[in-house]
């Protein structure tokens, strides 16, 4: 028998059609009265997020213009990794020009994006994209942690990138 150590329970939405994806992501991320936190940094959604989580680019070069079941099946893992449900692994991205943060679920093929942002109120982080990773996943995991330097916090990440952690939980859903 498997050590229950070794499973991880994945939500994955088994829809078809994009406006329930919406419905679920509008009801999850936006209408929620719980703010969701990775470690104590609040992560920050916003209604366009739809587009940069769910839309992945077409052939031939248009950016985020095609739905993609992929991304969107899998958009529940973001409030899970939150909640502590999940285990990840963080790769800080200092390779990458925006220097951006990657929360990395190698077993579920899947990693999160985030930025670190200022407000008066704090430090936020601002949800970049998804990766639901397809083709030649292996090489594109092990190519995406050669792009970074992994840390063991979200707190050591946005040290290294130079931002200021908060003091607390103080601030509201929607920064100013």
């Amino acid at each position: 028998m498997v050590s229950s150590k070794h499973v991880v329970s994945l939500k994955i939405i088994k829809a078809k059609q994009e406006k329930v994806y919406k419905k679920i992501f509008d009801r999850e991320f936006l209408q929620s009265k719980d703010n969701l936190y990775l470690e104590e940094f609040p992560l920050i959604i916003f209604p366009e997020d739809f587009y940069h989580i769910c839309y992945e680019s077409e052939t031939g070069g248009g950016y985020k213009k095609k739905f993609s079941l992929r991304r969107a099946r899998k958009i529940l893992l973001i409030k899970d990794i939150c909640l502590g449900k999940i285990p990840y692994k963080i790769i800080y991205q200092n390779q990458r020009e925006n220097r951006s943060i990657c929360v990395l679920l190698e077993y579920a093929e899947f990693a999160i994006f985030v930025l670190p942002q200022k407000s008066k109120k704090g430090t936020f982080l601002r949800l970049l994209t998804i990766i639901s990773y397809g083709k030649q996943v292996e090489s594109v995991i092990k190519k995406q942690k050669k792009r970074g330097v992994k840390v063991e916090s979200i707190k050591e990440a946005v040290r290294l990138r130079g931002s200021t952690a908060p003091e607390g939980r103080q601030i509201n859903k929607y920064p100013t």
